[in-house]
């Protein structure tokens, strides 16, 4: 009877080591999101504030490149929304790159667009996430050919 018993037992700290050492293994991958969805939700409120300036910070150093802040100011002054949820993040491997699936809720022109999806790519830069600017530069997309003679 107490041979079975210190089986039992045995057997139950045999479970509970690897039961703890499973969740120790993923406590990294739960870390790494948290910062993330937290840089979001900031880069979003501050949109949502229509605090240009603020989510101008968010982007990451080629989109601040390409992207004058002067001129991400003055095309999202007419820019509004008044709610979001973020529906999914995905980091890839290695950990630093992520895409994330933001809906919002947008008013435009007397009507209101509910859960309008928008995916986000955001990358890591000196250990801190940045959200890569889908604003192109101000060049025009086609450029005028001399008429050939």
């Amino acid at each position: 009877m107490k041979s079975n018993r210190r089986t039992l037992l045995a057997v139950a700290c045999c479970l509970m080591l690897i039961l703890s050492a499973g969740c120790a293994a993923l406590s990294p991958i739960t870390t790494k999101a948290e910062p993330l969805e937290e840089r979001v939700k900031n880069y979003m409120q501050a949109q949502m504030e229509r605090k240009w300036d603020r989510a101008y910070a968010f982007f990451d150093s080629s989109s601040r490149e390409k992207v004058a802040r002067e001129s991400y100011m003055s095309r999202t002054r007419s820019a509004n929304f008044k709610a979001f949820s973020i529906e999914e993040i995905k980091v890839l491997p290695p950990g630093d790159q992520a895409t994330v699936k933001v809906r919002m809720d947008i008013p435009y022109m007397g009507y209101n667009f509910k859960g309008v999806s928008q995916m986000q790519n955001w990358v890591k830069e000196k250990g801190e996430w940045f959200v890569k600017s889908e604003f192109q530069s101000q060049r025009k997309p086609f450029t005028l050919q001399e008429k050939q003679k």
